[in-house]
């Protein structure tokens, strides 16, 4: 069986960190904080990528688990913002990676304010996301407020699963099971866990969330799949999009010397 250990390499031009234990590998961007890749061993891996990603650092990566801060969507007042915000498209600095047990890794990466973000999100914010892989996958956001004057953000950990044809899956735990047919882009207020279950594989997958209190389900479907210029025509068969976050009425509010963690959890059973 394989050990714990961790090595930093590049990927796709990425520099990137790659965790391995005994039950699983996995891959995160800098770029983005953005983890790539969770492959448990002797299983494919529980993400997507697209095969047309934009690997540029300062673009968003299509695929894998991009983070959405400090605004989801389109900006409320500032349709010439970036769309979901520019955590995921901002290089982050790894601060530790570190062995939690003899089966678990967790690196743990930061963003600050800077000139460029300064401009879009005038506020003394602290990001800080802590990855965790074993047997399970654990992504923890927080957010603190190094300010003087609160601020109010959004945030949504938008995880893309990898799946055999998005039209077998079913999504439990967000009231009536959901099928998806067409485009499906839906925000549900939403705490408790929800299950990804696919009949190609042989154990759902349970999303477990704390500090969030909404869900979002996303598939753009066969029309809009062909408007989407960084995935191929047939690409959203492939995948699912379950969030975990803060957004719309579910914004998270921040006094100065508050901080605020939305964390995820994810488990095969």
């Amino acid at each position: 069986m394989a050990g714990t250990g961790w090595t930093q390499g590049v990927r796709n031009g990425l520099e990137v960190v790659e965790l391995g234990t005994p039950a699983s590998t996995c891959t995160i961007a800098l770029h983005g904080a953005h983890v790539l890749s969770f492959a448990p061993r002797g299983d494919r891996d529980w993400l997507w990528v697209s095969e047309k990603a934009d690997f540029d650092v300062g673009k968003p990566l299509r695929g894998g688990i991009p983070i959405c801060f400090p605004w989801f969507g389109p900006h409320s007042s500032n349709r010439d913002f970036p769309q979901h915000g520019f955590a995921r498209t901002r290089v982050w600095h790894l601060t530790r990676v570190a062995e939690v047990d003899g089966n678990r890794l967790r690196a743990e990466l930061e963003l600050g304010p800077d000139p460029a973000t300064a401009r879009l999100f005038p506020h003394a914010f602290a990001a800080r996301l802590a990855v965790t892989a074993g047997e399970e996958l654990e992504l923890a956001l927080e957010v603190a407020n190094a300010g003087d004057a609160a601020f109010v953000y959004e945030v949504a950990l938008h995880t893309y699963f990898g799946v055999s044809a998005v039209g077998a899956i079913t999504i439990e735990g967000l009231g009536e099971p959901i099928r998806l047919e067409g485009e499906v882009n839906r925000v549900y207020e939403n705490s408790g866990p929800v299950t990804l279950v696919d009949p190609a594989r042989a154990r759902p997958i349970r999303v477990h969330s704390t500090g969030a209190r909404s869900t979002v389900v996303w598939n753009p479907g066969a029309l809009k799949a062909r408007t989407v210029a960084d995935m191929s025509p047939e690409g959203y068969r492939q995948f699912v999009c379950v969030e975990t976050g803060n957004v719309r009425d579910q914004r998270v509010t921040l006094a100065p010397g508050e901080r605020h963690e939305t964390s995820v959890r994810y488990v095969g059973s």
